[in-house]
């Protein structure tokens, strides 16, 4: 649970380190299934944390899943949810990405 000393080592790693943390898998950690409303609080408290340190990936392709896979458009309608704000979801899906892995910036036309 967002409790357990697992998750809040996690938080404490990507507050304190050098760390990047990938916003995936809500189907995985989920026991009630779509729309993985249980994962709420996870994404959140993530975010809340470091926003800056966040990517966001769909998992796919969905391996040693007990049910059918997850639609990867579904997945990434939860990230509105879990960061309401679009400078922040903008971060996640692309600006982070951009530095982690250090693209370079596009041609001028």
């Amino acid at each position: 649970g967002l409790y357990a000393r697992g998750f809040q080592d996690l938080l404490r790693l990507l507050d304190e380190a050098d760390c990047w943390v990938k916003l995936s898998g809500a189907h995985r950690i989920s026991t009630l299934g779509p729309p993985y409303a249980d994962a709420l609080g996870f994404a959140r408290a993530l975010i809340a944390t470091r926003p800056e340190r966040l990517v966001w990936g769909s998992d796919w392709p969905h391996v040693a899943l007990p049910a059918p896979p997850p639609n990867p458009g579904d997945l990434l309608d939860l990230l509105a949810e879990w960061a309401p704000r679009e400078d922040t979801r903008n971060a996640i899906l692309a600006h982070n990405a951009h530095r982690l892995y250090r693209f370079r910036a596009p041609p001028s036309p």
